[in-house]
């Protein structure tokens, strides 16, 4: 059986406290390209970085977007407690289609946030007001914010400068001569 929410609740700020200053293992393992958790790079080839891509997109787009604007509409009083809780349910884990979350769980080797999904979607059975979703989903989302700033602390930034330098107005003016675009003629 399901813990009550209060405890669930309870356990999430423990988990987010504990991970605070100490990076989980699932996500450091992106940072040093250990992929043992999953088929990740099979088909990519034999590369990690499409799904540390998704990962992190997935966990912002989870976290900022996703769980706030359920938590935004809990506040409204158009929305009852069973539509908020059936948002989730869609939001988080739908029985009927891959989603990115599943993805990042799946693919990504994110277990323990899957594991706090299953947990949450349980743990909504004893939520029986909006005022106590607010409360729950507040720890969980408290919880997949704190995984993503790992993710955005550990992403390689420098790649991008390094394979896809952003290109001047001097630099494409620079090219155009050089190619003889602006002269009319090929190559100089």
């Amino acid at each position: 059986m399901a813990k009550p929410w209060e405890e669930l609740k309870a356990e999430l700020i423990r988990e987010t406290a504990a991970i605070f200053m100490d990076c989980p293992d699932e996500i450091k393992l992106f940072h040093y390209g250990i992929m043992t958790h999953s088929e990740a790079g099979k088909y990519a080839l034999n590369q990690f970085f499409g799904h540390q891509v998704h990962a992190y997109a997935g966990y912002m787009i989870y976290s900022s977007d996703g769980l706030d604007s359920i938590l935004q509409l809990a506040r409204r009083p158009t929305f009852g407690l069973e539509q908020l809780k059936e948002m989730f349910v869609q939001m988080s884990k739908p029985a009927d289609r891959e989603y990115t979350v599943s993805m990042m769980v799946k693919y990504g080797g994110q277990t323990n946030l899957g594991k706090y999904i299953d947990k949450t979607l349980a743990g909504l059975q004893s939520v029986d007001n909006k005022e106590e979703f607010v409360d729950l989903i507040s720890a969980f989302q408290s919880y997949v914010t704190r995984l993503y700033w790992w993710f955005h602390w550990y992403f390689p930034w420098g790649i991008g400068p390094a394979v896809c330098p952003r290109r001047s107005v001097e630099d494409i003016r620079e090219m155009m001569r050089l190619s003889g675009i602006d002269s009319g003629k090929q190559g100089a």
